[in-house]
């Protein structure tokens, strides 16, 4: 393909958007407006080298943001992996390096901050090679205990002086050559492997040309086999020119899905909504070309005309005449375009695959500020949803509330900071309340209610009888009419289960939801003038709510599946805290240098167990969890919530 996409990963203050300004720079690309701050989202960056279109795709280097990292892997050719040099390895790398392997996108590393006083780089390398379970090694080394290291190219065989775009390779110092020739050995024997005739050739000569040794990187790379790992500092551009060079000649050719059938399609990754030019979707084209003032189809079915492309250039974007085979536009005001969406200048059969979100691990409840808020929130959420497809709004079936999860608690404070500051809604927060129900846990036998209303005119009369039984977990609820003879015409049965149903949406304990239990409708009276629909469904009411007094009422809570993937080292602390949380350890599976813990836990103790799991794990846990099933609250706890719910209704 003709243009090139390259996704940036690492973790925060790692120098992700330092190392994409740096090499922008070398392109000769200048930007409006040089980014400060985190990056929370994906930015797309674009340039032109030696007549060829480059895209960088910078993403968020903290695990609230995940999702974005796998939209960037879905469209990208390479990843480059910056790890900082002064700081310990951090989870979250090696969380990057399973997503790449999962989406088989081939990484680069480049090992950051050479110049800071504070580096370690060689540890970190050694810390990658143990963290990383794949072939790592290095194509530019240093020596030199003090800054400025001398940098050797193992690829050149020679030391390295870099003047902006000017490389300079002199002989290796003689102190330096042995230990060069091993490091450059390493790196022949592993390149080798790429081609059997590379392979007979270095068992002959032990030596690959430099051209060999570049293809048999290329290939490498190309099949995962391994990761190269260089050597800079993206603020001083120290190896950065280097780095620029070897990964243009090492570039790899990655395969994409194929839909052979189409003349032209590409994949929308990204929507933004700018405050200026409005709804912005950013796809990559995987063939043909795109020109302006065209008519574009979506795999949703849709289809919508479109005026304008633009291209990202700098980290500015530009009207462009035509759109070719691997690179990045943008359809500015394509209402019809969604994330994930396949596009094409014919209609589709089928769609390209997307990525599987993660699974949220934090949920808060929203509550609008003012009623103007109530009234914008809700177009607000929509672009919100399209932006960040991580997200998800819903409302809540029994509580009512509106609430949004995300993967941690970060992510929710700027999805909420986003509401205010770009859309102008403000909301308040809160943890959701638990959906609690509630049941029966003995049967009553003939219960009997008689509602009787008289008030001048036409009064209201009628009695039900009522056997009440409790069901199996799970059941729900059962109605049944067993009547006989004529005291209860049958035209007023659905009344009485529209009664008892209405009966049922608040118990007597907390007015929670009650299920699990049969009601037996074996008996009443009636009047032939002053019964009514009306008069038997209230009826029904009160004799459900009397019976559920008598039939010893307990208290429901939903209980989770999770499944927490957490380091060996934390099995122990992890298994100590859930269990503090009232929840039961089901089994434990090792995976590499990994543990999956699955396990059953109240939903009442999980509303921030993220955050707990976080500060166990120093980040490198996360869980994915289900509703599993309910079960009755502890007495000492069902007190507390009894007592919370009869305040709130005084009130």
């Amino acid at each position: 393909m003709r243009g090139r996409v390259l996704a940036v990963f690492g973790c925060s203050e790692s120098g992700k958007t330092q190392l994409i300004e740096k090499i922008l720079s070398l392109t000769q690309t200048r930007l409006k407006i040089p980014k400060k701050g985190p990056t929370t989202f994906l930015n797309v960056y674009g340039c032109l080298f030696k007549g060829m279109p480059y895209y960088f795709i910078d993403t968020p280097g903290d695990e609230n943001f995940v999702g974005e990292l796998k939209w960037a892997t879905a469209v990208a050719d390479l990843g480059i992996l910056v790890v900082d040099s002064t700081t310990p390895i951090k989870y979250h790398i090696y969380r990057i390096f399973e997503l790449a392997r999962e989406a088989k996108l081939p990484l680069v590393a480049f090992v950051n901050k050479l110049d800071s006083e504070k580096t370690q780089w060689a540890q970190t390398i050694c810390d990658l090679q143990d963290l990383l379970e794949i072939l790592q090694l290095p194509v530019v080394y240093g020596f030199n205990t003090s800054i400025p290291l001398t940098l050797i190219d193992l690829i050149e065989n020679a030391s390295l002086t870099e003047e902006g775009e000017n490389l300079k390779f002199n002989s290796v110092p003689d102190q330096y050559v042995e230990r060069v020739k091993t490091l450059r050995e390493q790196l022949m024997e592993v390149t080798a492997e790429a081609k059997d005739e590379f392979i007979e050739k270095y068992l002959e000569t032990g030596e690959l040309t430099k051209e060999e040794l570049l293809e048999g990187l290329k290939l490498n790379l190309q099949n995962q086999r391994m990761v190269p790992i260089f050597i800079g500092s993206a603020q001083t551009g120290r190896g950065v020119s280097l780095f620029l060079k070897r990964l243009l000649e090492i570039y790899p050719e990655r395969d994409f899905p194929q839909l052979n059938h189409q003349n032209s399609y590409g994949f929308i990754f990204k929507t933004l909504y700018d405050p200026y030019a409005g709804k912005l979707s950013f796809g990559r084209v995987f063939k043909g070309s795109f020109k302006p003032d065209s008519l574009l189809y979506t795999s949703q079915g849709k289809e919508e005309k479109y005026t304008q492309i633009l291209s990202p250039r700098g980290d500015s974007l530009e009207a462009i005449k035509e759109i070719r085979e691997g690179e990045i536009v943008v359809f500015p005001k394509v209402e019809s375009l969604k994330t994930g969406d396949t596009f094409s200048l014919e209609p589709l059969k089928v769609a390209l695959p997307s990525p599987e979100m993660p699974t949220p691990m934090f949920t808060l409840a929203l509550i609008p500020e003012s009623r103007a808020d109530e009234d914008k929130i809700s177009g607000a959420i929509s672009k919100l949803k399209e932006e960040d497809p991580s997200l998800h709004f819903y409302r809540h079936e029994e509580t009512r509330e509106l609430l949004v999860s995300g993967l941690g608690k970060v992510h929710i404070e700027k999805t909420v900071e986003k509401l205010k500051e770009k859309y102008g809604v403000k909301v308040k927060t809160s943890l959701p309340k638990v959906p609690y129900r509630e049941t029966i846990k003995k049967p009553v036998q003939a219960v009997i209610y008689r509602h009787k209303k008289q008030s001048g005119g036409r009064g209201q009369f009628a009695e039900v009888h009522f056997h009440v039984f409790p069901l199996e977990r799970g059941k729900g609820f059962e109605f049944v009419e067993t009547l006989t003879g004529m005291n209860v015409p049958r035209n007023y049965v659905p009344a009485v289960e529209k009664g008892v149903r209405e009966a049922m949406e608040k118990g007597v304990l907390a007015g929670c939801p009650v299920v699990d239990l049969k009601v037996q409708f074996y008996d009443g009276k009636s009047h032939e003038v002053d019964s009514s629909d009306l008069a038997f469904k209230i009826a029904a009411f009160h004799c459900l709510k009397k019976a559920l007094e008598q039939a010893s009422p307990t208290l429901l809570e939903p209980y989770l599946e999770l499944e927490i993937f957490v380091p060996d080292e934390t099995v122990g602390d992890v298994i100590g805290d859930l269990n503090s949380r009232r929840g039961r350890v089901l089994n434990l599976e090792k995976r590499g240098k990994q543990t999956k813990i699955r396990a059953q836990a109240p939903m009442a103790e999980l509303l921030e167990y993220v955050v707990t799991l976080n500060g166990i794990t120093a980040g490198r846990g996360y869980f994915v969890s289900k509703f599993s099933h309910y079960e009755e609250v502890p007495p000492f706890i069902a007190e507390r919530i009894i007592a919370q719910a009869k305040a709130e209704v005084g009130e």
